[in-house]
């Protein structure tokens, strides 16, 4: 390993990471993740079990001969595929495992200082000896958390702007060198790698690696997004009249004037705080299919009995695989996204949902206010019913 891979002796803080690294330079922890949490997390048999389901999206990446015979194959997977696999050069990768075995979203707690409204998923691959997917990009900032086993990795020092993969195969692989710096990683080990900085991981022994994805949406996402958002209010979404317009608009010109006022029909609708209680709602919808639909627990509580179990001494907490968004409005407040819904909140729940946010319990004793006003227990009941909230 050469310097230019940066080297740290733990996590960084959220002042640390933001000014010198998010979106500017990889870097590596040794031993940044607990052995006690490592154990949480899926093994090699669940992962494999997983990928015998029909919901997970999964898939099998094999290499042969100098890596240039790639196949890629889709779950689900059943026994003999594994079988037929062999003992060399296969990556088996699941995505969304957070949601499909909560136990290992314990892993974004280490993460704490990157914006967890950002979080995508967290992505777990087994691969066997010689185990590669092959040099590639990434549109999202990733930590490569190893697990078991040991991997090397080649991680580029800049961003490719144009990158070019080789032809006729099922995977997105570069097809030229990239100039970088090698690592051996080991179970504990973290590499954080920007957007767009090339990496490639070969499997040493036997391997686990936990990926843990921040992505952002595209323009167009954000733009059409707001526009289904706004088309559910009549009120919202007020027709354009070509107020302003004036005689340079006659006929079939479109002066400056009617630019300008195209602009401002456009502008208006984002300069407003709907456009902020919008954007909590659209940064926790999940971006898997069978998630994301504001569902309701199958055994929902009533005031009464969810009131009476706190009393008794229950605790809640949000598991760490429930995503919330969360920004001040202009009047005082805040706004509170989860499952792409929204709640408008008075500040003095603020330190509640923030106990919530760090998944801390909340209790009676933790939080003496709990029963102080009906609308508290309202919120949290509405968030226990749709299984944003658990009792611990």
């Amino acid at each position: 390993m050469t310097d230019h891979l940066v080297v740290l002796d733990q996590l960084p803080t959220a002042t640390e990471f933001y000014r010198s690294y998010w979106n500017r330079r990889p870097f590596v922890v040794r031993g940044a993740i607990a052995a006690d949490v490592m154990g949480e997390l899926i093994s090699g048999e669940e992962l494999a079990g997983l990928a015998m389901e029909e919901a997970p999206q999964s898939r099998m990446v094999r290499t042969a001969g100098a890596k240039q015979n790639w196949s890629c194959d889709f779950g689900p997977f059943a026994e003999k595929d594994f079988t037929k696999a062999g003992e060399k050069n296969w990556s088996l990768l699941v995505q969304h495992v957070e949601q499909f075995h909560p136990e290992t979203s314990v892993l974004l707690r280490a993460f704490s200082f990157a914006p967890r409204w950002l979080m995508d998923d967290i992505m777990v691959s087994f691969s066997a000896p010689g185990g590669s997917v092959g040099g590639h990009i990434d549109s999202y900032h990733v930590f490569l958390v190893q697990g078991e086993g040991k991997r090397r990795w080649k991680i580029g020092r800049e961003a490719i702007e144009q990158e070019h993969y080789i032809e006729d195969i099922p995977l997105k692989v570069l097809s030229e060198e990239f100039i970088g710096d090698d690592v051996e990683v080991t179970s504990g080990d973290v590499i954080y790698v920007p957007p767009r900085f090339a990496h490639e991981g070969t499997t040493l022994e036997s391997a686990l690696t936990y990926s843990v994805g921040f992505l952002g949406p595209k323009l167009s996402e954000l733009f059409s997004g707001y526009a289904q958002y706004l088309a559910e209010f009549e009120d919202l979404d007020q027709r354009y009249v070509g107020a302003g317009l004036d005689e340079g608009s006659a006929g079939f010109m479109l002066d400056r004037s009617a630019v300008d006022s195209l602009r401002q029909s456009f502008a208006a609708p984002l300069a407003s705080e709907d456009f902020t209680q919008w954007l909590v709602e659209f940064f926790t919808a999940s971006s898997h299919e069978d998630f994301g639909d504001y569902s309701e627990r199958e055994e929902m509580l009533y005031d009464d009995e969810f009131e009476g179990e706190l009393k008794d001494g229950a605790s809640l907490i949000k598991p760490e695989y429930v995503k919330f968004a969360i920004t001040a409005a202009a009047e005082g407040g805040f706004a509170l996204g989860f499952d792409s819904q929204s709640f408008s909140l008075d500040e003095k729940l603020f330190p509640l949902v923030q106990m919530f946010m760090k998944e801390e319990l909340v209790n009676s004793k933790s939080y003496p206010d709990l029963f102080e006003h009906p609308a508290y227990l309202e919120f949290l009941l509405e968030l226990y019913n749709h299984q944003a909230l658990e009792f611990a």
